[in-house]
């Protein structure tokens, strides 16, 4: 018989167990990864707003703000206001800014609740642009300029004050009562200092806009002769001293609007103008017909709405893009409340729907409301409608079963003078 061969002892080292990184080590990592993670994304961010201009720094902080505060979210829409005392809603990006009678605080797409500032304005008015709202006290003396997410700046301003204007890069116009004159208009820029006033010696301002840049303002004025209101335009450049434009019209002129550089929509009863630089290229036939809502987003895509014949129950609605080219027009035969548009998607509110349309003029959108809705805001996906007692939220393309279009199609565009000059 063959012998077994013999067992041989193999001696084999213990494998050396890991060592578990330290705790302070973990966090170190865990440090890094945030900061390498937030370094790329705000390289990401400088880089989109050098190209396209339309992010601001306060908007980066908004964004890391929120990061910072965690993954929290709102109860969902609808949103109940916890008083009847709100006095304005504004969209602020994609977010929504509400104003009441001692606050004024950003709703996200949670209805979380950001930036929630008091204040002891006895007649505030707030105004939006670019991720920033100004709030001033009509008729007295202070005025600030908040983010989503936290108070920028207060002021005092010597004269009392009447309306203003914000910019997306952060300027400010506001428009006071003067010393030696009537009314006063001064242009503040992102950091306070004073690059430009006016005096209007005999009338009221009653409108302002600013240029993305804040670079040109409009102002819109009114007076009264020979017992009759009358309204002037001036358009400044604020390097300089004398208008760039001079315009007058008989009547109400409230709605100056700046769409993409210098385009410039005038907007009043009997009036709808576009101008580029200080050219008219453009206008609406308004001899029998009667200007009715104005929107313009941040995106300056405008929307408006205007009364046929003069009817309130009969509206034309016309879509603008933002050198002022017409995008599609429909005719509906209800009275509305509101239009909005975040330069995708088109709203209209009427007493009795909410209508949602594309950029050609189809309707992707229609659902019934009830009585005490205001205003709509779209924003993409979701249409939100400001209602006595709170906010409500719709998804911009829901059709509702068994809602029929009641508006008629888009009509064909063969005659657009919007469209023929303005490029």
């Amino acid at each position: 018989m063959e012998k077994e061969p013999k067992k041989q002892n193999v001696k084999t080292k213990p494998r050396k167990k890991k060592k578990a990184p330290k705790k302070g080590q973990e966090k170190l990592l865990s440090v890094l990864k945030t900061v390498c993670i937030i370094s790329v994304v705000l390289a990401l961010l400088v880089i989109a707003a050098q190209r396209f201009g339309d992010i601001t720094f306060s908007s980066v902080s908004d964004y890391f703000n929120t990061l910072i505060s965690g993954a929290k979210s709102g109860d969902g829409y609808p949103y109940y206001f916890e008083s009847l005392a709100v006095k304005k809603v504004l969209p602020i990006e994609k977010d929504l800014f509400v104003l009441s009678d001692d606050a004024g605080f950003v709703l996200d797409n949670t209805a979380r609740t950001l930036g929630k500032e008091e204040h002891t304005l006895s007649s505030p008015l707030s105004v939006s642009a670019g991720g920033r709202v100004l709030t001033l006290d009509v008729g007295e003396h202070s005025y600030r300029v908040q983010s989503k997410t936290k108070l920028l700046y207060e002021g005092s301003f010597p004269q009392k004050l009447l309306t203003g204007a914000i910019s997306k890069s952060g300027a400010i116009a506001l428009a006071s009562r003067g010393d030696s004159s009537q009314t006063k208009l001064t242009v503040l820029n992102k950091h306070q200092k004073e690059v430009f006033t006016w005096n209007c010696a005999n009338e009221n301002i009653i409108a302002l806009a600013l240029s993305d840049n804040g670079k040109r303002v409009a102002v819109s004025v009114v007076g009264a002769a020979d017992g009759e209101l009358y309204s002037k335009v001036y358009l400044f450049d604020t390097s300089k001293n004398d208008p760039l434009l001079s315009l007058s019209y008989t009547g109400i002129v409230p709605h100056l609007s700046f769409l993409s550089g210098d385009y410039l929509l005038v907007a009043g009863n009997k009036v709808f103008e576009l101008y580029k630089g200080n050219e008219k290229i453009a206008e609406e036939d308004l001899s029998v017909n009667t200007f009715s809502h104005l929107y313009t987003s941040d995106s300056k895509y405008a929307i408006a709405a205007f009364s046929k014949y003069g009817s309130a129950s009969s509206k034309i609605i016309k879509a603008y893009d933002r050198k002022g080219n017409l995008l599609f027009t429909v005719e509906l035969n209800e009275s509305i409340k509101g239009v909005s548009t975040d330069g995708q998607s088109f709203s209209v509110l009427s007493d009795n729907a909410l209508y949602n349309y594309d950029r050609e003029g189809a309707l992707i959108g229609k659902v019934p409301i009830e009585a005490g809705c205001i205003l709509p805001f779209t924003d993409g996906k979701w249409t939100y409608v400001w209602t006595v007692g709170g906010i409500e939220r719709f998804k911009t393309n829901r059709i509702d079963e068994g809602e029929e279009p009641s508006t008629s199609a888009p009509e064909e565009i063969t005659d657009n003078p919007f469209k023929e000059d303005a490029n």
